[in-house]
């Protein structure tokens, strides 16, 4: 008698235990232990006016997570360069311009500034960290392409051209950052370019209706290579410098617009020594 009544006591608590479970399509409610972080830079719905400097840096870094290497000297040189409207060509549409300059850093985050596109909502379209920038019409006119220069701290680098495509920006400039197609030399090693920056135009080489790009410029080599292949920097004792090179070299490298494409691809191989 007393063990059926233990066993009724279990089965009338578990029955009780089953009862109380949530049902499947119930919903509890859920906390929010972080918010969503905000992907929109808002500040673009004052454009053009810049209320607060310090805190239009600070939420542009925050949303776009710009990395920066934060010193005492940054903080002191850090600035807007440019906030602006722009148009690019491949679309109508306006767009707002933001150059960061953060100062100083470390060499490997060189040249410490960074350029970005966004839509007049305050989306990001695209974050570039390059040495120059321009706005280049090489069409006549259409809208401006965005131009950049990358280089390294050493003074390596080349030229990237951009246009907007599905609401994108996109390099159509099919030389870039290419050492065998070097277009912006100032590393004094075996050779170093004059200007730095080629000498860059827009005009149709192959005569077909459609602007082409054109570097141009000399490379001074600072040496030489003896018959034997060995290279020497000093001769009759006095060194080979960008005043007293030991050659000076023409240079002209032409990109031909593709109409399929409409990228610039290079007329020819251009090796190192081109």
């Amino acid at each position: 008698m007393k063990t059926l009544l233990i066993l009724i006591i279990l089965t009338l608590t578990t029955f009780g235990c089953v009862n109380k479970q949530t049902p499947k399509d119930e919903k509890l409610p859920v906390t929010e232990t972080q918010e969503k972080a905000d992907t929109v830079f808002r500040q673009v719905a004052d454009f053009p006016t810049i209320k607060d400097t310090t805190k239009f840096i600070a939420d542009l870094r925050q949303v776009f997570g710009l990395e920066v290497d934060e010193s005492p000297s940054q903080k002191a040189n850090e600035k807007i360069m440019n906030y602006k409207k722009v148009k690019i060509y491949g679309s109508d549409n306006d767009y707002i311009f933001i150059e960061y300059d953060y100062g100083d850093g470390c060499m490997a985050t060189y040249p410490w500034k960074y350029r970005l596109l966004l839509t007049t909502e305050g989306g990001l379209v695209k974050s570039l960290s390059r040495q120059r920038f321009d706005f280049v019409t090489i069409f006549p006119n259409q809208n401006p392409f965005l131009l950049t220069v990358t280089a390294t701290a050493k003074g390596n680098g080349g030229h990237e051209i951009y246009r907007i495509s599905s609401d994108t920006l996109q390099n159509v400039y099919e030389g870039y950052f290419d050492y065998d197609v070097q277009t912006y030399d100032a590393h004094e090693d075996l050779s170093v370019f004059e200007p730095n920056e080629l000498k860059i135009g827009f005009k149709d080489e192959n005569k077909d209706g459609f602007n082409d790009i054109v570097f141009t410029g000399q490379k001074l080599m600072l040496g030489k290579y003896t018959k034997d292949s060995l290279w020497y920097d000093v001769e009759n004792g006095k060194p080979f410098t960008i005043e007293n090179p030991a050659d000076r070299i023409s240079i002209k490298y032409i990109f031909l617009y593709d109409k399929q494409t409409g990228h610039f691809k290079a007329k020819q191989k251009y090796g190192l020594d081109n």
